[in-house]
């Protein structure tokens, strides 16, 4: 696949060619401020590695693995993920040229985990852009901009208590908000949602592929709820059910898991499976190769918008940039850093207005020493 963020020879020619001399994995384990429940589990912790890459003109770059805890998302764990990138990953870029980013990006290997690949891919964007002054969102090919943010909205006990999460995020600024279901905690969950917040806020779920095609009718009654898109209402592989639900045209479908490559994307889109997709850079592995993809959603008319995976300020400040891009035509699933982590490694990312806003050069972003030096 050819990624087409904007390059220019000259830009990352300024300073002659560059390699990689070092990189330096970081496991660091923060606490939600609380847990996110989902209907694949319960998540009190937020385990990450983060990723230090070292270029031979000195410039220095942050990345980060967002690969959880357990292998319930795409089967790439944070264990698994970490052997790979100290064992295989580490060992075959040092000394690789990486003067151009993208294309260092388009060498590295396709493999089974995309997550570590964007880990070292991403470090090498922050510290190249950080070298010739320029913010990541513009090499990307976006802009120093607010971003809609929309707040991701965890499973409770009760209808209640979700609807009482979903007021607390609205007054807190969020004027997009994406419900967690699952099947048996859907319509009265949603329903319990708008008696409180009204229409305060535009509505989405994501059923972490929980719900089977018999149940296309409960989730037609959601569009009729006021729910604007549900998001990967099915298994990732039952890539049909979804557009059957398209068919029936009472709500928006999304995918996530359903699509890990570019092949997964031109399928479904072939198949009219979704009308609009969550892109994860470290879902789909790498900036450049998410660009490609939200392109392909914006030329077949479909939605694209990007998501979060609960990363600190180093993934989320990377995110933000890409969410700049004007192929992504819906609010991000990214918050301000405050909804789920006391403290951050990095100074906060703050709402202002219902947005986000990406800084630079780089991600614009640093982890602060005394969090980060502990985790050594």
């Amino acid at each position: 696949m050819k990624d087409s963020v904007p390059r220019s020879s000259e830009r990352w020619a300024v300073g002659g060619p560059c390699t990689i001399v070092g990189v330096d994995p970081i496991r660091i384990v923060l606490d939600l401020v609380e847990p996110l429940v989902t209907a694949s589990g319960v998540h009190a912790t937020r385990t990450a590695t983060i990723v230090r890459v070292v270029l031979s003109d000195g410039s220095v770059g942050w990345g980060e693995n967002a690969a959880p805890e357990g292998d319930f998302y795409t089967g790439e764990s944070a264990h698994v993920s970490g052997v790979h990138l100290r064992g295989n990953l580490r060992p075959g870029i040092l000394g690789a040229d990486v003067t151009d980013p993208a294309r260092f990006e388009q060498r590295l290997p396709t493999d089974a985990f995309p997550m570590a690949r964007h880990a070292v891919s991403s470090a090498v964007w922050d510290a190249r852009c950080r070298a010739l002054g320029i913010p990541l969102a513009e090499a990307l090919g976006g802009a120093l901009r607010p971003v809609e943010a929309c707040a991701v909205i965890g499973l409770a006990d009760s209808p209640a208590l979700t609807a009482e999460a979903c007021r607390r995020a609205v007054e807190a600024g969020y004027r997009h908000l994406k419900v967690k279901i699952a099947p048996g905690r859907d319509l009265d969950v949603i329903a319990a949602v708008r008696d409180v917040i009204g229409d305060t806020a535009t509505l989405g779920v994501d059923a972490n592929g929980s719900f089977g095609v018999a149940d296309v009718g409960t989730l037609v009654r959601l569009g009729g709820m006021g729910v604007a898109l549900v998001e990967q209402p099915f298994a990732a592989e039952d890539v049909g059910s979804h557009a059957v639900l398209v068919r029936e045209g009472a709500v928006g479908v999304g995918l996530d898991e359903s699509v890990m490559t570019t092949e997964d994307l031109l399928r479904a889109l072939d198949i009219g499976a979704c009308t609009a997709v969550n892109i994860k850079p470290a879902r789909v592995g790498g900036l450049a190769r998410a660009v490609a993809m939200a392109e392909l959603c914006r030329d077949a008319g479909v939605d694209a918008w990007v998501g979060g995976m609960l990363e600190s300020g180093i993934g989320r400040g990377g995110s933000l940039a890409l969410a700049t891009h004007p192929a992504f035509s819906l609010p991000a699933d990214l918050s301000a850093s405050s909804r789920y982590f006391a403290a951050d490694i990095t100074e906060p990312f703050v709402l202002s207005g219902g947005c986000l806003t990406p800084r630079g050069p780089g991600i614009g972003v640093v982890p602060v020493p005394d969090r980060l030096g502990s985790h050594h």
